[in-house]
């Protein structure tokens, strides 16, 4: 029987993943993001970061993405400010994606993917 809670994990990963979003982005892209201040982009990157890795200990395959997660973008217990600008980049790259996409690859590029166990 499947717990609840790993449920609701992998249906929101398989979204994340599958869906397309940059069809769905309209006025929220990177490009938009970008134009925020500094503090408010790295509060954002923070929580998306800090869901990926939620997302990946709740679904009982993808441990070593959580651990890989909390060890690349953590600093002594503060989000590592070169991370942030790795995220910034590409942004600057695909301005036209939706944000949470550009995070969710950077993670992926530092980590491993989501799609295999």
């Amino acid at each position: 029987m499947i717990k609840y809670r790993a449920l609701i994990a992998n249906v929101f990963l398989v979204l994340l993943i599958t869906y397309s979003q940059n069809t769905t982005a309209g006025e929220f892209t990177s490009a938009k993001v970008l134009e925020w201040p500094e503090a408010s982009q790295n509060s954002l990157f923070q929580s998306s970061v800090t869901m990926i890795g939620f997302v990946a200990a709740q679904t009982n395959t993808h441990g070593h993405i959580a651990s890989c997660v909390s060890d690349w973008y953590w600093e002594g217990g503060q989000a590592d400010p070169a991370k942030n600008e790795a995220i910034r980049s590409a942004m600057r790259r695909f301005p036209e994606y939706h944000p949470q996409m550009v995070i969710l690859a950077v993670v992926e590029k530092a980590c491993g993917k989501f799609g295999g166990s």
